[in-house]
């Protein structure tokens, strides 16, 4: 009850806060594009958790999958996802936004929510209503990395949203590379690195494997945040999805990897005490 609880405090409270008439996604733009990356960050966390973000991502997605455990056996696993990847503005005009791990982190945690897994990932391009072939800028320098490009992607995504004659807020997959979470969050060489994964090909074929190179302040337009809840039903009994991918027997329900997670989350205040 507690896992339902919560997840309804998540969208009625976006729900009251996006009624204060929050800046459009072209006005963020312009206000960040400038920012330095410490106050662009604390300006997305700040946008994102008083609810300035599109009316389609107040509403989570039902994910229905049959998964085995780690002794083989099946089991019915619904799991609930935002429809697309974290934006600012409302449904005419917004930004999809790529975010620092520890945005994300914050985020997610102020939500009731948490970041994929891989395996996740996997499932929600499978599941997803739109496939939309990955649209990718030749690297020059640090342009990838700039505002400008950042915001040029989001149109360039909702423009093949547009043309395949779909609204905004249709379930869709393909379009970033996500950042997740995975056994690499253990990696004690690099202890401050983002672990992204994705971005599919039509074909299925993920042209990201999960990797962890990139230190946790990096950046780029193809990186994109999508939510999950907390709350996982498994044969209609209720698990929290950070248990869930601690437990011996079921994290590979949701979790492809062959031993369960140590961490579940980026190190945000207390790394002794995030989990």
């Amino acid at each position: 009850m507690r896992f339902l609880i919560s997840f309804l405090v998540f969208v009625t409270t976006f729900g009251s806060l996006y009624s204060q008439s929050p800046k459009s996604g072209s006005q963020f733009y312009e206000e960040m594009r400038n920012l330095p990356i410490g106050e662009r960050e604390d300006l997305i966390v700040k946008e994102i958790t008083s609810g300035n973000i599109p009316e389609f991502l107040r509403k989570f997605v039902p994910v229905k999958t049959v998964q085995r455990d780690s002794t083989g056996r099946k089991h019915k696993v619904t799991f609930f996802v935002t429809a697309d990847y974290l934006a600012v503005g409302n449904d005419l005009d917004y930004f999809t936004i790529p975010m620092s791990p520890i945005s994300a982190q914050k985020i997610a945690d102020s939500m009731g929510t948490s970041l994929p897994t891989p395996k996740v990932v996997d499932i929600i391009y499978e599941k997803s209503k739109l496939k939309l072939e990955p649209f990718n800028y030749i690297p020059r320098g640090n342009r990838n990395e700039t505002p400008d490009i950042l915001n040029d992607h989001s149109r360039v995504i909702q423009a093949q949203i547009k043309a395949s004659g779909n609204a905004p807020g249709i379930f869709v997959a393909g379009t970033k590379k996500d950042i997740v979470i995975s056994s690499k969050l253990s990696d004690p060489k690099r202890t401050h690195h983002v672990t992204i994964y994705g971005w599919h090909r039509l074909n299925g074929v993920a042209i990201q494997p999960p990797t962890n190179v990139h230190i946790d302040i990096y950046v780029d337009y193809s990186h994109g945040v999508r939510l999950i809840s907390n709350r996982v039903i498994v044969d209609g009994k209720e698990y929290d999805y950070r248990k869930l991918l601690s437990d011996p027997i079921l994290h590979t329900l949701l979790n492809g990897e062959k031993e369960p997670l140590l961490r579940t989350s980026y190190l945000v205040e207390n790394p002794s005490e995030k989990r």
